[in-house]
């Protein structure tokens, strides 16, 4: 395994304290742990060498190496003899990123070691670096992977709260929409019922992933543990529901301006409609006696326009008045 792959790794002690260990050393087998210590290991898994070390230093078997250093793995929980793995994903919060870009956090886990892999920055593992430096790092195996699992909760939940908030703005700037211009309005809602079903596309498998880890753990090393991991699901599953309720809302939203649309359009198309109603007649007139034909009356007459003039006049008064007791005007 090359020096980048591996990002660091810790022998850390149930009291939260933990020692660093070189990457020298995991290169020709792993640490022993004594009782009350357990070793985490966290690596890129786009690193040169990742696959090779986990089979060969690490003891895994290599389909368990491919769940844990492979593209495209969704969130669930696996258990075997020796351990489990579990396949998490956390919100991207790196620059010029879109947070719905979810990162992959990949785990395997014994009773005295955790490998934790992923391939960018998440804020979860500076949560727990940032406890290891203060000497409050997770005290167990069992520790750790739900305080990981929870900071990837706890970030999703903040990235929920601010799309909840852009969508209650959407709703408000709807009811002074000017006719016309909802097109802008439109796009916003769209924008965010694109990242909604992106997160939730992740966030349901995970979601379903949690409650099996909860369910099919062998054991617990304290039974607080397993409320905690309840009390995470549940939550997951609060976000999952918080992300279709926020997308049937941006659908009603988008609903509403089509219909303010579909108004004005109806409305123009009556209005010309009626328009071309008052003018057919007229036309049909001024048309028939615009024919190159001789007979026509008072060509003669220097009255003529006049008198022409005054009987569209009548026209046009008596299809008013007929649109207005039609009630069609």
């Amino acid at each position: 395994m090359s020096k980048p792959a591996l990002i660091n790794a810790f022998e850390i002690t149930s009291d939260g304290t933990a020692h660093p260990i070189d990457w020298e050393d995991l290169q020709s087998g792993l640490p022993s742990m004594t009782e009350g210590r357990y070793l985490w290991v966290h690596l890129d898994w786009m690193g040169d060498g990742v696959r090779d070390w986990l089979i060969s230093i690490a003891g895994l078997d290599a389909t368990i190496a491919d769940t844990l250093s492979t593209r495209g793995t969704r969130p669930a929980v696996f258990f075997y003899d020796t351990g489990y793995s579990l396949n998490l994903r956390g919100v991207n919060l790196n620059a010029h990123n879109d947070p719905a870009d979810m990162i992959s956090v990949r785990f395997w886990v014994t009773a005295n070691m955790v490998i934790t892999l992923r391939n960018q920055s998440l804020k979860a593992f500076d949560d727990i670096r940032a406890a290891i430096a203060s000497h409050k790092a997770p005290g167990s195996v069992d520790d750790f992977v739900l305080t990981v699992a929870e900071r990837l909760a706890y970030r999703v939940e903040n990235v929920v709260r601010g799309m909840e908030e852009d969508v209650e703005t959407i709703e408000d700037d709807q009811e002074n929409v000017v006719e016309g211009k909802t097109r802008s309005l439109r796009k916003r809602g769209s924008d965010i019922r694109h990242r909604l079903s992106r997160l939730r596309r992740h966030l349901g498998p995970q979601r379903d992933a949690l409650a099996n880890y909860v369910e099919q753990k062998p054991s617990w090393s304290d039974k607080r543990f397993k409320r905690r991991a309840r009390a995470l699901t549940d939550k997951t599953a609060r976000l999952v529901e918080e992300f279709d309720s926020l997308r049937e809302r941006i659908q009603i939203v988008n609903e509403n301006l089509m219909a303010i649309e579909s108004e004005q359009m109806n409305r123009t198309m009556y209005w010309l409609t009626v328009i071309a109603g008052l003018f057919l007649p007229i036309s049909f007139v001024t048309g028939l006696l615009g024919i190159n034909v001789g007979g026509l009356p008072a060509t003669d007459s220097p009255y003529g326009f006049l008198g022409v003039s005054v009987i569209l006049a009548v026209i046009t008064a008596f299809e008013i008045w007929l649109f207005k007791k039609m009630r069609l005007i």
